[in-house]
């Protein structure tokens, strides 16, 4: 009859009859924080957990990172810890063209909870040099030899380390390697 209430013990919620279908009774989970907000796309690549911390999360809960164009992505494993931690593996597809990412926890019940902007991800600088011989350096040479080159997706400062020896170095903010080599 429309208003019985049972316990449904697969879902572990009270439900109600609406007169056509079983209703459950639950509230919406809520998503505090997460354990990492700047994630490198090495670390997705290597297969990144993500830390999901809040309140109400339930056995069979799904987890969706949602970019900055409403571009949906549901994690491929999530494990319920706790009533108040998840852990859920960022899918590859992640990356930080969409950044910054809401995650989005959704129970069982369908009642769901947003962290906005809860990460972003660190893209890896692309070279502007090709790798390989980069010049060909006379013992008695002086002055810059060559220079590499990288911008970062993000615009954040990239620094230059390498060991060259032998009277050289490269500098760490412009990527000159320069100096006088020993004479051999």
């Amino acid at each position: 009859a429309t208003g019985t209430m049972i316990f449904n013990s697969t879902t572990g919620l009270m439900e109600y009859y609406s007169g056509n279908n079983w209703i459950p009774i639950d509230a919406p989970p809520s998503v505090t924080s997460v354990n990492n907000t700047n994630i490198l796309e090495s670390q997705i690549t290597a297969g990144f957990d993500l830390v999901i911390t809040g309140a109400l999360f339930k056995t069979g809960a799904t987890v969706k990172f949602v970019g900055n164009d409403g571009t949906e992505y549901a994690s491929p494993t999530v494990a319920v810890n706790t009533e108040n931690q998840i852990t859920a593996r960022l899918p590859t597809s992640v990356t930080n063209a969409n950044e910054p990412f809401d995650v989005k926890v959704t129970n069982i019940s369908g009642l769901s909870n947003t962290l906005s902007d809860a990460f972003n991800v660190n893209a890896k600088p692309a070279w502007s040099t090709n790798a390989g011989n980069l010049a060909t350096i006379a013992d008695n040479a002086t002055g810059t030899h060559a220079t590499v080159g990288a911008t970062d997706p993000e615009s954040d400062a990239i620094t230059y380390s390498g060991t060259v020896g032998g009277g050289m170095s490269v500098n760490s903010s412009t990527g000159a390697i320069t100096g006088d080599p020993t004479d051999v």
